[in-house]
């Protein structure tokens, strides 16, 4: 199974398990990215570099975590684009098209903390597993990931 992770999961991964008090799960997620199951797309990098801090250079040095913008995931943003118009405002949302028309080309399920919105939602507050679900793309909250990676961090 493929993931592609959100800019929330790594924000969360910061903030919530800092690397010197959970090295086994910064372990297991940079295993997963060397065995070509984990990545994020290039927009997240733009994402994560706007934290100005070493998220950004843990995630740009991580050999075959970066996957580059392919013409197929082009062709889809663009289609998103036409369905949701109001759906990335600037900086807003910027990334989650490309999020979705990766894991659509990669045939990988989204790793992301956002959750689904209503129907009948402005374009303006759509959320990634909205328009995952339009383009037969799955996604899982955190854990979810990391249990279906069977990953466990406690004693046993």
């Amino acid at each position: 199974m493929r993931f592609t992770l959100d800019t929330n999961i790594l924000i969360g991964l910061v903030r919530q398990y800092p690397r010197d008090i959970f090295p086994g799960l910064w372990a297991s997620i940079e295993a997963s990215v060397g065995a070509h199951e984990s990545c994020i797309c290039e927009a997240i990098l733009r994402e994560v570099k706007r934290g100005g801090d070493d998220l950004h250079k843990w995630a740009k040095d991580l050999p075959g975590f970066v996957c580059e913008v392919s013409d197929e995931e082009l062709i889809t943003v663009a289609s998103i684009g036409r369905a949701h118009p109001g759906w990335v405002q600037g900086q807003l949302n910027e990334a989650d098209p490309f999020i979705v028309a990766h894991a659509k080309a990669e045939d990988s399920t989204i790793v992301t903390e956002e959750n689904r919105k209503g129907p009948g939602t402005e374009d303006k507050n759509q959320k990634i597993p909205n328009i995952a679900d339009e383009h037969s793309v799955e996604t899982v909250k955190f854990f979810d990931y990391v249990r279906a990676n069977g990953w466990s961090f406690g004693a046993t």
